[in-house]
């Protein structure tokens, strides 16, 4: 009757233990995607000019698996997609952290849409957190 008890006792423990470390992942990538568009929304406002040239009418993918700072910038950033492997300096080295930039010449040439997504692999299953935010020229 004890080996029971102890059986059960360690599997809610084992999954307390992922459901735990799955939240802690959620909360480092839901603050990396706030981080990306608070340094975006810095970006519009630097210089809207150069800010738009950076998207596509298909869509400009950019990696940011770097640490963002003051120097930092979008011509800074390498185009293309990520590996998982993080955001350097910082631990857990399993996140992807991406910023997809399209621009819709026909509907309104000063608009831009910015998808900002981070993804990780927790026990072999991909999750992402994502935001779309739609930067315009200050009128």
């Amino acid at each position: 009757m004890l080996s029971i008890v102890l059986v059960a006792a360690v599997g809610y423990t084992v999954r307390l233990v992922f459901t735990m470390t799955h939240n802690r992942h959620k909360l480092v990538a839901t603050h990396y995607v706030d981080e990306v568009k608070e340094w975006l929304n810095g970006e519009r406002e630097t210089d809207w000019d150069q800010f738009q040239g950076f998207a596509s009418v298909g869509g400009q993918t950019y990696c940011v698996n770097n640490q963002l700072n003051l120097g930092s910038t979008l011509s800074t950033l390498s185009t293309g997609t990520c590996n998982f492997d993080g955001v350097v300096g910082n631990d857990p080295l399993i996140y992807q952290r991406q910023i997809v930039m399209t621009k819709n010449l026909a509907a309104n040439p000063t608009r831009i849409i910015a998808l900002i997504r981070v993804s990780w692999r927790d026990e072999g299953v991909l999750y992402v957190e994502q935001i779309e935010t739609i930067y315009s020229v200050w009128e």
